[in-house]
């Protein structure tokens, strides 16, 4: 008889072990621990206790991540709520590019727009200096949010003060784009492609609408 053929007859006739009940301490098999060999009936334990052991860890391991979650949460909020509060461009762009950058442990920030102020004393803040039709184009088709490595094929040199071992960039636009605000991290897996992005959408379109009223459409 083939193995196959003696575990498709337990898996149809269980009451076999009920019939043969001494089977289950007479049966000795390796213990799974390395503790030489243990009864089946033992074996059935340490199966089901290992089973309740990474049930265990995984449960906390989601518990871990739902504290975390809210804790960002909560920063989001109190972040979105300074965005509202704040008097002026030189108030927004400051909380954007440096309180952002504190809040939530990022290395750097870019931020960029190539609409005009509707204030032209703003036109002086660093953050209208030119950005190339290329690096435009490529923000434009960017959906929703690009995390990854920094990409080859676009020139990033001023962009961070350090350079960067994994982004993310959110578009920032309104009925188009007309900006943008990169996250840099000096961390290989801070940020990377198939990640979740929920938070940083949310982040990229509440600092989309504050600054979209302080630029011309």
């Amino acid at each position: 008889m083939q193995e196959n053929e003696i575990a498709d007859y337990l898996r149809t006739n269980p009451q076999f072990f009920e019939q043969h009940a001494s089977l289950l301490a007479d049966l000795h098999l390796p213990s799974p621990h390395g503790d030489g060999a243990i009864s089946l009936a033992e074996r059935q334990q340490l199966a089901q206790r290992d089973k309740i052991t990474a049930l265990e860890e995984r449960y906390a391991e989601l518990v871990l991540n739902a504290q975390e979650n809210e804790k960002i949460s909560n920063k989001l909020h109190q972040f979105f709520l300074h965005l509202q509060k704040a008097k002026n461009f030189d108030a927004l762009e400051q909380l954007i590019s440096h309180n952002l950058a504190e809040d939530f442990n990022i290395t750097d920030t870019a931020l960029r727009i190539w609409a005009n102020p509707t204030n032209q004393n703003d036109g002086n803040n660093l953050v209208f200096s030119g950005v190339p039709e290329s690096v435009q184009h490529w923000i434009s088709d960017i959906h929703p949010v690009y995390c990854g490595h920094p990409p080859t094929n676009i020139d990033m040199d001023g962009w961070f003060m350090i350079p960067a071992k994994s982004i993310a960039i959110l578009p920032l636009k309104n009925q188009s784009v007309y900006g943008y605000l990169g996250l840099a991290s000096d961390q290989e897996n801070r940020f990377f492609f198939g990640m979740g992005t929920d938070f940083l959408q949310k982040l990229g379109e509440h600092i989309s609408a504050a600054l979209f009223r302080h630029i011309q459409e």
